[in-house]
């Protein structure tokens, strides 16, 4: 569809391309990159938040001599099978290779709280109306229902569902820190492990950003809507709710694109 759509309208698109900043130059913005520069007016960051793999810094973790992945480079079971693993993480992520290690691991699953599995009977088609009640909600001023975060946080696929009832997926909490050999919780109790498995989520890829000094607290750049508070010819989408509801989604990305589409258009006609 995306491929259609690029050349339906001819739109002049330039790739693989890896921007390595973006600059202040006058009354333009400079964004050089591997393969050139260009000199803009305006500039609109959608890089997202699937470039940047987050993992904690928990103490200790410099010491564990096991192997530490991150969810990206998980692939199979297979490649630890028999050993003692723990997995990370609350989220899809986590309860899916949870799931995909408990047969042939000594499984450790440990999460920040309870997990919270979705109905069982909710799928991708209930999720997306449920987002798209929310979409409309706000749009229409109404109270925000919270999506599809306030149904839970697991969606429970066959192999989770399974692996559930078969009493496989028993989450410990959070431990407080790492050692050589595993891990320790806040009353002494341990863990031996031979590999920990990150499920802990991404973080928004602003690095090309960074020479503007836009960013505040949490690392994200204030912004009203989806301009820059401290750099009015830059826009941001596809951050997470930050920079609009559901932006990170093709179905929540809409709106707030409309209205970076119309505030650069305006510029540019001030221009």
């Amino acid at each position: 569809y995306l491929t259609e759509y690029e050349q339906r309208y001819d739109l002049p698109i330039v790739r693989p391309v890896a921007v390595d900043a973006v600059r202040r130059d006058g009354d333009r913005l400079r964004v050089e990159s591997g393969s050139g520069e260009w000199r803009a007016r305006a500039v609109i960051s959608a890089t997202g938040t699937w470039w940047r793999p987050f993992m904690p810094a928990v103490p200790g973790r410099a010491e564990f001599e096991g192997t530490q992945l991150h969810t990206v480079e998980y692939r199979r079971p297979a490649d630890l099978a028999g050993q003692r693993v723990i997995v990370v993480g609350g989220g899809n992520s986590g309860a899916q290779i949870a799931a995909d290690l408990a047969h042939d691991t000594d499984l450790t699953w440990v999460t920040q709280r309870s997990p919270r599995f979705l109905a069982d009977d909710i799928d991708g088609r209930a999720l997306f109306d449920h987002a798209t009640a929310r979409r409309r909600a706000l749009d229409e001023g109404r109270t925000d229902t919270g999506g599809v975060a306030s149904l839970g946080d697991i969606v429970a696929v066959p192999p989770v569902r399974e692996a559930r009832d078969a009493g496989l997926l028993k989450a410990q909490p959070m431990f407080a820190r790492m050692t050589a050999t595993g891990v320790e919780w806040a009353d002494g109790t341990t863990a031996e492990a031979d590999a920990i498995v990150w499920c802990t989520g991404f973080r928004p890829a602003l690095s090309h950003l960074a020479p503007l000094g836009l960013r505040g607290p949490r690392g994200h750049i204030p912004i009203a809507g989806t301009r820059a508070l401290g750099e009015p010819r830059l826009h941001l989408l596809g951050y997470g709710d930050w920079t609009g509801p559901a932006s990170a989604t093709l179905i929540g990305v809409g709106r707030p694109a409309r209205d970076a589409a119309r505030a650069v258009a305006e510029l540019l006609a001030e221009a």
